[in-house]
């Protein structure tokens, strides 16, 4: 071979080596939500990580309020099941439901390294297959211009219902959130630990025995509720009564609270704190699926994800927890959620919740549950 030849087959090695470096990985993410979930990863996230990580591009196929999830994990269990690859490399939303069919790769640190700064009881919720980026939970309301030292524990909250009737209440186990954690929460009263774990995640009706305290609490409370009795209509109607001063206290959704006091829509004397135990809430999670030709970027950008910076930007715009430990977060970020956002607690089951809620009605409102 002449020198010329080889030179040139070499120098076209070289051309076809750089061309290959710079060719970016595409990752597929499949996310699900409204239209501020769609927003913070079109004109946020995506964008800051594309100029972090140049060699690796987002493609974002959005399913506005989850229409179109049912669709993704069976197009991922079809190419499962027929030895092929779905074409979905990330996966936000149905990631439970995903995993237990196998279609999600488990993560660890040492492919996420920063999922050490997760809460491991929060990791654990998604059996490590997801990432929880951002997180709301319920929380209590209190007008501080009133209250000036707000109850820290559950019997506290009980004993400060009693004491000041027509102050506080919340809204039905099936109407919204805020008030089947409220009630959930109550009804731990009488679980046992050794049980706790099944009622939020397995079913047996004959264990609904340990609710019996939680519906006297419950029972007992209701005629000091807000006008002698009266409940919400859904998770709206506690924070417009916290509004307007109707009440001094409730339970409201975190997310929701915040985004209310940024609005002007509370008054700035409204604060918000949590209990102990912690009253319910939940994590999104983002996870990396099984059949992804690309897992090594993925990895990077769920990594990416978890950093402060980042974290910082989905705090503000989501007014929703950090997906790592607070304690990990820049000062302003620990000083917006320092009194709400610890650890917390989940909810029951679906069976469970169904019973739990018709008992409620039945128990505790007098009356049968409306048929939806």
């Amino acid at each position: 071979m002449n020198t010329t030849l080889l030179c040139g087959l070499l120098l076209l090695g070289a051309i076809g080596g750089v061309a290959s470096a710079q060719a970016p990985t595409t990752l597929n993410l499949y996310s699900e939500g409204d239209v501020n979930v769609k927003d913070l990863w079109e004109k946020n996230l995506i964008p800051l990580f594309q100029k972090a990580n140049p060699t690796i591009k987002v493609n974002l196929v959005f399913s506005a309020h989850g229409a179109n999830s049912q669709s993704t994990l069976d197009r991922m269990a079809a190419a499962k099941q027929a030895g092929k690859v779905s074409g979905v490399d990330i996966l936000e939303g149905p990631v439970e439901d995903a995993a237990s069919k196998g279609l999600l790769d488990k993560l660890s640190v040492q492919k996420v390294p920063l999922l050490a700064r997760v809460s491991p009881n929060v990791l654990a919720r998604a059996g490590s297959f997801g990432v929880p980026y951002r997180a709301s939970s319920v929380v209590l309301a209190y007008d501080s211009s009133k209250v000036k030292t707000p109850p820290r524990t559950l019997s506290a909250l009980i004993d400060w219902i009693g004491k000041n009737p027509g102050q506080f209440t919340y809204n039905a186990p099936d109407t919204g959130g805020s008030g089947n954690a409220l009630v959930t929460r109550i009804m731990k009263l009488g679980i046992p630990a050794s049980a706790s774990t099944t009622f939020e995640t397995d079913y047996d009706a004959g264990m609904e025995k340990y609710w019996e305290q939680g519906f006297t609490t419950l029972k007992k409370l209701a005629p000091n509720l807000y006008q002698n009795g009266q409940y919400s209509q859904n998770n709206v109607g506690t924070l417009q009564l916290l509004g307007k001063g109707a009440i001094t206290m409730g339970p409201v959704w975190s997310d929701m609270g915040l985004s209310y006091l940024a609005q002007g829509l509370l008054p700035a004397n409204i604060k918000l704190t949590q209990i102990d135990p912690p009253l319910s809430g939940g994590a999104a999670y983002i996870g990396v699926a099984a059949d992804s030709a690309n897992k090594a970027a993925a990895y990077t950008f769920l990594n990416w994800l978890l950093t402060p910076d980042v974290q910082a930007i989905v705090a503000d715009k989501m007014n929703g927890y950090p997906g790592v430990q607070l304690k990990y977060m820049p000062a302003a970020v620990q000083q917006k959620f320092g009194d709400m956002a610890g650890d917390y607690s989940f909810g029951f089951s679906s069976k469970f919740n169904a019973d739990m809620t018709r008992m409620w009605y039945e128990r505790v409102a007098g009356t049968p549950q409306p048929q939806k």
